[in-house]
């Protein structure tokens, strides 16, 4: 049951775009694949060590967790609701495995295996104009002419040189008696 459940776990996490983008750029540093196998590990070891974890560990728990790990290790600030998406199938998962209904978690490693086998997942990330999304979208074929594209440098001419602004000289104030007003650089 353990075994099932630790895989799909993995399997899950296989799936999430925000944590595959991240591994595809090595955005938690350059060991970042190593990591994602530890989340999954950490997932595991969270539910092995919270008592009663059926009722203790539910998916507002699970997806703080989720967001936590992606933030501190992945450097990824996940706002699209995707962690809760995951850590909803994790939860369903858990109690399927501990049911001994390991259908899903098949089915799931035939889909992968399937991806793997067309030379895995890329994922791409596109920045919306205009609005707060990020939109990601999955592509299974790359797009040898896009890739083309991206790759090229655009050229640009050369900066314009830095103007400086003359300060203004500040008059010295004399009074009456023939003494200089002090003035503090805010009042000037």
């Amino acid at each position: 049951i353990q075994q099932k459940f630790d895989l799909s776990i993995a399997l899950t996490l296989s799936t999430w775009p925000a944590l595959t983008l991240s591994v595809q750029n090595s955005w938690g540093g350059p060991n970042t694949a190593e990591k994602r196998d530890w989340f999954a590990g950490a997932i595991s070891d969270l539910f092995a060590s919270t008592p009663n974890a059926e009722t203790n560990i539910d998916v507002e728990y699970l997806e703080e967790f989720l967001l936590q790990v992606m933030n501190d290790e992945f450097e990824v600030n996940v706002e699209d609701d995707s962690g809760a998406e995951v850590a909803a199938k994790v939860v369903g998962l858990r109690k399927l495995c501990l049911h001994g209904d390991f259908g899903m978690v098949d089915e799931m490693y035939e889909k992968w295996r399937e991806r793997q086998a067309k030379g895995g997942e890329k994922v791409n990330f596109q920045q919306m104009r205009g609005g707060d999304e990020d939109n990601e979208s999955e592509s299974e074929e790359e797009d040898d002419e896009e890739d083309d594209e991206e790759d090229e440098d655009v050229e640009m001419g050369e900066a314009p040189e830095l103007v400086k602004a003359p300060k203004e000289k500040i008059v010295p104030k004399v009074d009456e008696e023939g003494f200089t007003e002090v003035v503090g650089k805010k009042r000037r």
